[in-house]
């Protein structure tokens, strides 16, 4: 039986992000309190580890970007991270309502609900090192563009390299015109 949203005296909000690193493998974590499979995927949890910015609902496509911080990354997993495309990596954020007293997730229509999706357009790693006892962790953070923003980004155009072209005979005039000064709408 299927319960609408305001049937529940208080809910729990978590986000669970799914990440296709080009040949390497899908990551997924979450902030839930422990692992959990939605859809066949099993998310590991991260806790607090995990911290992603705030997001707002338009009602146009507009250019948007999120944050993802994974804290708590072992010093020696920053090979791994470096050795692999995050940058270009697909990302896919899910929101989850749980139920707070039974942790169970709740039995709404549309839930988990799609939050976010976009492309790791760029990230940075930080360092915490304890010199005393030689251990340390890693931050690493992900920015994550929509697709808007990429296509705004797009650069369009055609090339008119006469050798990009050689069986066209208007493109022998290209080379004499690259040259020229148009002064379109100028008078006479």
């Amino acid at each position: 039986m299927r319960m609408f949203l305001s049937s529940y005296t208080s809910i729990q909000s978590n986000l669970f992000v799914k990440m296709d690193v080009p040949n390497y493998e899908v990551l997924s974590f979450s902030d839930y309190h422990k692992d959990f499979a939605i859809e066949g995927v099993t998310y590991q949890s991260l806790g607090r580890l995990l911290n992603v910015t705030s997001t707002s609902d338009d009602l146009r496509a507009t250019p948007k970007e999120v944050t993802i911080s994974i804290s708590g990354i072992s010093v020696n997993n920053i090979t791994e991270i470096l050795n692999n495309r995050i940058k270009g990596s697909e990302v896919v954020i899910k929101r989850g309502l749980f139920d707070v007293d039974t942790g169970n997730l709740l039995d709404i229509s549309g839930n988990p609900s799609g939050k976010f999706e976009g492309i790791v357009n760029n990230f940075s790693i930080d360092d915490d090192l304890n010199m005393g006892d030689d251990t340390g962790s890693v931050t690493i953070t992900l920015n994550v563009t929509n697709i808007v923003e990429l296509l705004n980004n797009k650069v369009n155009g055609r090339r008119t390299n006469y050798i990009d072209f050689p069986n066209q005979l208007l493109m022998s005039r290209v080379s004499a015109l690259a040259k020229s000064n148009f002064n379109f709408g100028a008078p006479k």
